[in-house]
C-alpha cells in the first residue's frame, strides 16, 4: 500500500494497525517515495554468542598443557612484549 505524508500523518493509528498485521506501507511526498513502514521483526538470534563450548574447549586445552588459567595468561603477556 502506499499514502501521501498529509494522509499519513492524519491516519497513523490505522496505519500502524495495518503494518502490526503484516502490510507494508510506502509513503510519498509529491510522487516520490520517502519512507516504508514494516513490520518489526525480533531476531531469532541472542545478542552474544553462546560460549560455552568455546570455554570447555579451553579448559580442556589448559588441562592439557599443565597450566592454570594465571599461568597461562602471564605466559601470553610476556609474549606480547
Amino acid at each position: 500500500m502506499t499514502t501521501t505524508v498529509r494522509e499519513a500523518r492524519l491516519n497513523f493509528s490505522r496505519l500502524l494497525a495495518r503494518v502490526q498485521r503484516g502490510e507494508e506501507i510506502i509513503i510519498r511526498n509529491r510522487q516520490a517515495p520517502v519512507a516504508k513502514l514494516v513490520p518489526f521483526k525480533i531476531s531469532a538470534a541472542p545478542p552474544f554468542p553462546d560460549l560455552t563450548a568455546w570455554r570447555g574447549a579451553m579448559r580442556k586445552f589448559m588441562r592439557n598443557r599443565g597450566d592454570d588459567s594465571s599461568a597461562f595468561v602471564r605466559r601470553m603477556r610476556e609474549e606480547r612484549g
